[in-house]
C-alpha cells in the first residue's frame, strides 16, 4: 500500500511515523547548542523548550550576531543525535519498505531554519522549485525524508510538492543562489500541493519529485530535518561506479590564530596527573 502510493505520487506522508518522544533528544540537543551560543554572546536566553522559545532564541541570535547564528545552525547538522535519528529503526523500516535494499546515506543531514526574519541578504531564503536528484546524482530510486521538529501548517512555510512529477524524470535546471532550480516553464505552478505535518509525521519522497518551500509563513521559525539515501543495489548506480558529487575536504589553515595554546590544551589534559 505505502509502496504503491509512493510509486504513483512520488511521495508518501507517514503519519505518526515516530513516537512522541522520538525527537526529544534531537530537540534538546539543538536547543542546547543554540542556548549555549546565545549566552556566550551575552544574551540572557535559556535553552529553548518549545516552538515559541526556539523562534525567539534563533531570531535574537540572528539579529545580535549573524556569524554566530550561521556557525551554530551549521553545527546542529553535525549532532550525533541528528545522525542517529536518520539511522533509527523506524526510519530504516520505512526506507526498506520503499524498496531500498542496501541503503546508503548520500550526504549529511540538513536542518532547515525558515522564517522571514532569518532572511540573509544575498543568500537564498526559501527553497526554489527543484528536484533533489540534481544535487545527489545517486541511485534512481533514491529517497529524501523531510520531517518537522514542530507542527507545520499551511501558514508555516510548508513543503509543497507536485504529485506525480517524479515520472517526468530529470527536468532542465538553471543555476540559482540555492544551487540550482528547475528551469522556468518546466512546471505548472498551479500543480503544487502544500503538505501539513504534525510533529512525528514525515514525508518520504523520490529524488525526482518536484518540490519547493511554500511562501506563507509567520513569526515562528519553521524547523525541519531532511535526510537523503541511495540504494547501493540499484543497477544503474552500480554501473555508474556509485557516483557522488559531494566533496568534503578540510581547510588546513588555523581558523582562529594563536589557538590552541599549551595552556588551552592543559585545561583539558592537565600535565600534573
Amino acid at each position: 500500500m505505502m509502496l504503491d502510493h509512493f510509486r504513483r505520487d512520488g511521495f508518501v506522508v507517514v503519519r505518526d511515523a515516530f513516537a512522541a518522544d522520538g525527537l526529544a533528544r534531537v530537540t534538546a540537543d539543538i536547543a542546547g547548542v543554540f542556548g549555549r551560543r546565545t549566552r556566550a554572546g551575552g544574551l540572557k536566553i535559556e535553552d529553548p523548550a518549545d516552538h515559541e522559545s526556539f523562534s525567539i532564541a534563533l531570531t535574537e541570535l540572528f539579529r545580535h550576531d549573524l556569524p554566530s547564528y550561521l556557525a551554530t545552525a551549521r553545527q546542529t547538522q553535525h549532532l550525533v543525535s541528528v545522525h542517529q535519528f536518520g539511522l533509527s529503526p523506524p526510519v530504516m523500516t520505512i526506507v526498506a519498505e520503499l524498496g531500498l535494499a542496501v541503503p546508503a546515506i548520500s550526504t549529511r543531514p540538513v536542518i532547515h531554519y525558515m522564517a522571514n526574519q532569518l532572511k540573509i541578504e544575498g543568500g537564498y531564503h526559501k527553497s526554489p522549485i527543484h528536484q533533489d536528484w540534481r544535487s545527489v546524482q545517486g541511485s534512481l530510486d533514491g529517497i529524501t525524508i523531510w520531517l518537522p521538529l514542530f507542527d507545520v501548517g499551511i501558514g508555516d512555510y510548508p513543503l509543497e510538492v507536485v504529485p506525480g512529477s517524479h515520472r517526468c524524470g530529470l527536468l532542465p535546471s538553471v543555476e540559482d543562489s540555492f544551487g540550482h532550480r528547475v528551469a522556468d516553464g518546466a512546471v505548472d505552478e498551479r500543480d503544487f500541493s502544500p503538505l501539513t505535518l504534525r510533529r512525528g509525521d514525515a514525508v518520504f519522497f523520490s529524488g525526482f519529485l518536484v518540490h519547493r518551500t511554500g511562501n506563507a509563513g509567520g513569526a515562528d521559525v519553521r524547523i525541519a530535518l531532511s535526510y537523503r539515501y541511495n540504494n547501493c543495489a540499484e543497477p544503474s548506480f552500480i554501473e555508474r561506479n556509485c557516483p557522488s558529487p559531494y566533496t568534503y575536504r578540510p581547510d588546513m589553515r588555523l581558523l582562529q590564530t594563536d589557538f590552541p595554546t599549551a595552556a588551552d590544551v592543559a585545561g583539558i589534559f592537565p600535565t600534573d596527573v
